[in-house]
């Protein structure tokens, strides 16, 4: 009698039909994780080029009003030089502020740059009747706010705002007593209308701040210390002078019509399968081959100085 043959799949044809699904399983699944990482890697370099561009417009748009209301030689006053508090430095020391635009350049190191310029107050602080030359009392508005701390407004103090300008007089005034009545430590040298806009004066420092392997972008306004951002590797300064030339040092900053500022800024997170062989040349000083498994974006951007060449 013949046999009927088995319809059943044997042992060993199961293992292989195992084994072949396996590898190509193993394929499929390395083929999404490259494919995941590849789509991570181009978010990431979006992510690194949007937060290089952002940090270039915070500088940009601060560098912008320098010397607004001011002019290029802030005075006082009296004809003295600008003198601020520096609250965020230790000892609370005196400043001179000659210049709107102050810079400060080392080719073996990251620039540092301060500016100043007029801010006006959030809600606006005005004359509630005019100001006459030779008086040291104006009459505001609105009380300045006396709230503790750095929200104070006006007072002469080192946490506050304590020198002031009248907008389109472009001399400052430093304050004695903040109140309804604002007492000056100056006369008034000219009148001054009534609903006249009084701004603050405020300087601002920016610069590279060394930290736990990395450098903070800075920005110091005499009072406080903000961190723009955690992870940049260069910070470059150039001046556009009155005769059109590029210099990294203006020997009369009163001549400076723009500023051009390169920026460095490191990826948050690193990628193994890549490693930085790049040189980066920012300004008079090269940054690079770092060499390591972060990517970096170089952005630059000549910002026009429109407030300081009036004279």
């Amino acid at each position: 009698m013949k046999k009927r043959a088995s319809g059943g799949t044997t042992l060993i044809e199961l293992l292989v039909a195992m084994t072949i699904t396996s590898i190509i399983g193993t394929m499929i699944l390395q083929m999404v994780i490259d494919f995941q990482s590849r789509i991570l890697s181009e978010i990431s370099r979006n992510d690194l080029q949007d937060r290089a561009e952002r940090l270039l417009r915070f500088l940009a748009n601060d560098i912008r009003d320098a010397a607004f209301l001011l002019g290029p030689v802030p005075l006082v006053a009296g004809g003295t030089s600008l003198v601020l508090t520096h609250d965020s430095l230790s000892g609370d020391p005196l400043e001179v502020l000659p210049f709107s635009i102050l810079s400060d350049d080392d080719s073996d190191d990251d620039d540092r740059l301060t500016i100043v310029k007029a801010i006006s107050f959030a809600p606006p602080l005005r004359l509630a009747q005019p100001g006459l030359s030779g008086e040291s009392a104006v009459l505001l508005n609105r009380r300045p706010n006396l709230s503790p701390g750095s929200t104070r407004e006006l007072l002469p103090a080192p946490e506050a705002i304590n020198h002031l300008v009248f907008a389109s007089h472009r001399v400052c005034y430093a304050v004695h007593l903040d109140d309804l009545s604002l007492q000056l430590q100056q006369p008034l040298i000219e009148d001054i209308p009534a609903d006249t806009e009084i701004l603050g004066v405020r300087a601002y420092l920016f610069w590279l701040d060394p930290a736990a392997g990395s450098n903070r972008l800075r920005r110091d306004d005499f009072t406080s210390r903000d961190i723009f951002d955690d992870a940049v590797d260069g910070l470059q300064f150039e001046y556009l002078m009155e005769d059109g030339s590029l210099v990294d040092l203006p020997t009369r900053p009163q001549d400076v019509r723009g500023v051009r500022i390169s920026l460095l800024v490191r990826d948050l997170r690193a990628d193994q399968g890549y490693t930085d062989e790049n040189v980066y040349m920012l300004g008079n000083r090269n940054y690079g081959p770092f060499r390591d498994h972060y990517r970096r974006s170089l952005v630059t951007q000549l910002v026009e100085v429109k407030n300081h060449g009036l004279q």
